[in-house]
């Protein structure tokens, strides 16, 4: 198990500082935690899923393993070109996952309302 030694080392070799733990963890928390949860939810009370791609992936391999792929998916991307993206620039990156989270997140709640009323 590696120590904190080991791990701020690691943190420091890619640049990761203050900023770029709290966009990914926003990114994580919006993008990935709160997009799946209101679309489980969302699917569950008999609204649509109306992104062609994860509706075809949710067919072939059932909600969470398409959900768990498609997420993995993207985050690996990102997270290469956070990596590759200059070190100033870095929670740009992130950042503008955990926007995109928040705004799936907020069209998926206004759908499970309108499903709901």
């Amino acid at each position: 198990m590696p120590s904190d030694r080991d791990t701020a080392g690691l943190h420091r070799s890619l640049g990761v500082d203050r900023r770029d733990r709290w966009a990914w963890l926003a990114a994580v928390a919006l993008f990935v935690l709160g997009d799946v949860a209101t679309t489980a939810v969302g699917l569950n009370i008999g609204a649509v899923e109306s992104n062609p791609v994860a509706l075809a992936a949710i067919g072939a391999l059932g909600l969470w393993p398409a959900m768990l792929l498609l997420k993995a998916t993207v985050l690996g991307l990102v997270g290469l070109l956070w990596a590759c993206s200059p070190e100033q620039f870095r929670a740009v990156v992130p950042a503008t996952l955990a926007v995109w989270g928040a705004a799936v997140v907020s069209i998926n709640s206004y759908v499970v309302g309108v499903v709901l009323a």
